[in-house]
């Protein structure tokens, strides 16, 4: 939609609001508003409206539940904004299909809600949990370091997994999952201040984007280390490649997180990133080495939603320019 911009008195500059949203938000005369830059576009909203995002309360039946559809759906309330979850028991047991067994729902769900940060379980009974956000107003301004906390901890992630291809992996193997729970509790966190930040549609689409990229690439760099556990002996072929694949990986995050990084800098990593490749492509692995290299080979098809969200964060760069 647009509005005509309207000059009142020497210095002054108006547009009128829309009808619709108006009324649909409750706006009355006398009423103060918030204004904010983003760029060269402004944000207003009500006072004390910000934030004020989601659903206030979501009611989860247990019936035809299993642990994977419990896990799914915990998520998306969660980076959704969802205050509190009631959960109504049919019972106590809940299907385990990955590992073949039942559960018990009250011990799983105590387990569950680790993965969410300011989660926490406030009322049990036989016939309900009720679970609620103990953080009371979310607020934005944290996601930058929410975003380097993901970064550090995939980084020691990752450096912890190559130099235990030199050591004791076995050891290393059975923290993995300890590790992939961990980047993940901030991934969700990130992805909820997402949800109740007011940044640009499409900075926002991008950044909640590349993270549920990185959420997937988690997944793989967990797969990769029960691979590499199934090995009979970790070849140096593979310890090589594995170094680069992840130096690569993490590199991107440079992209994204530093203010100052420029094309010539991202020219360059493109350029490594297609060497490895090709490198990847033309090698003949043993089968063992193949099956560890088919989990990770995703990482380094991740370059464009890095790219096009280091992009989208630094538009007004162009924007500047072109004007």
């Amino acid at each position: 939609m647009k509005r005509k911009v309207v000059k009142q008195g020497p210095a002054t500059f108006m547009i009128s609001l829309p009808s619709k949203w108006v009324k649909k938000n409750d706006i009355k005369r006398g009423d103060e508003m918030d204004v904010e830059e983003e760029g060269p576009s402004l944000i207003v909203r009500k006072e004390n409206e910000k934030g004020a995002r989601g659903v206030k309360q979501v009611v989860l039946d247990m019936g035809n539940m299993n642990r994977t559809l419990l896990d799914r759906y915990f998520a998306e309330f969660y980076v959704s904004g969802v205050e509190e979850i009631v959960v109504q028991l049919k019972s106590n047991i809940l299907s385990d299909y990955k590992h073949d067994c039942n559960i018990e729902v009250n011990k799983y769900i105590k387990k569950l809600i680790d993965r969410f940060i300011g989660m926490e379980i406030i009322s049990k009974t036989k016939e309900r949990i009720i679970i609620q956000s103990l953080i009371p107003y979310e607020k934005f301004e944290k996601d930058k370091v929410v975003q380097n906390r993901v970064y550090f901890l995939i980084k020691e992630f990752l450096e912890e997994f190559v130099s235990a291809l030199d050591g004791n992996f076995a050891g290393f193997h059975s923290r993995a999952y300890d590790y992939h729970d961990n980047i993940v509790k901030f991934i969700y966190y990130c992805l909820r201040l997402l949800n109740f930040s007011d940044i640009l549609e499409e900075k926002k689409n991008r950044l909640f984007g590349l993270f549920m990229v990185i959420d997937k690439i988690i997944d793989k760099i967990r797969h990769t280390s029960e691979r590499v556990f199934e090995m009979k002996k970790i070849t140096p072929k593979i310890k090589r490649y594995l170094k680069e694949i992840f130096a690569v990986f993490t590199d991107q995050f440079d992209m994204v997180l530093k203010e100052n990084y420029d094309v010539i800098g991202i020219d360059s990593w493109i350029k490594r990133r297609y060497d490895l490749v090709k490198k990847i492509n033309s090698e003949k692995f043993s089968e063992e080495e193949l099956r560890v290299i088919s989990e990770c080979k995703l990482m380094t098809d991740t370059s464009n939603d890095f790219i096009e969200t280091f992009i989208a964060l630094n538009m007004d760069r162009y924007v500047e320019k072109a004007a």
